[in-house]
C-alpha cells in the first residue's frame, strides 16, 4: 500500500480545482497544501495540455492542543475551497474540521 519512500502523512485526504480548471489543490493527512497549475498547451507540444506542474507547496496546518475542548486537534486538511476571483488573485480556504485557513496565490 505505501511505497519505501512514503509516510501516512502523504497520503492525499483532499483535491479540488479552482473553477476555471487552471489550478488543483490537494490537502494531505500532514496539513500539507500543494497547489498545480496547468501547463500551458503550445504548438511545440499540444499532447501536454491537460498536464500539471507544482506552483507551491506550504504548510496549512500543525497538530494541536484544545486546552478548552481537552482535545488534540488534527492537522489533516478535510476540505479545499476555491474562493470566487476577484482580481488576478486566487485565493483558497482549507480546513481541518476545527479551524480554517484562507491563502492569497498571485
Amino acid at each position: 500500500m505505501f511505497s519505501s519512500s512514503s509516510l501516512p502523512a502523504d497520503i492525499i485526504s483532499t483535491v479540488e480545482f479552482n473553477p476555471t480548471g487552471e489550478l488543483l489543490a490537494t490537502g494531505d493527512k500532514g496539513g500539507r497544501v500543494v497547489v498545480f497549475q496547468r501547463e500551458q498547451e503550445s504548438k511545440n507540444h499540444p499532447h501536454r495540455r491537460g498536464e500539471y506542474n507544482v506552483y507551491s507547496t506550504f504548510q496549512s496546518h500543525e497538530p494541536e492542543f484544545d486546552y478548552l475542548k481537552s482535545l488534540e486537534i488534527e492537522e489533516k486538511i478535510n476540505k479545499i475551497r476555491w474562493l470566487p476571483q476577484q482580481n488576478a488573485a486566487y485565493f483558497l480556504l482549507s480546513t481541518n474540521g476545527e479551524q480554517t485557513r484562507c491563502v492569497l496565490f498571485i
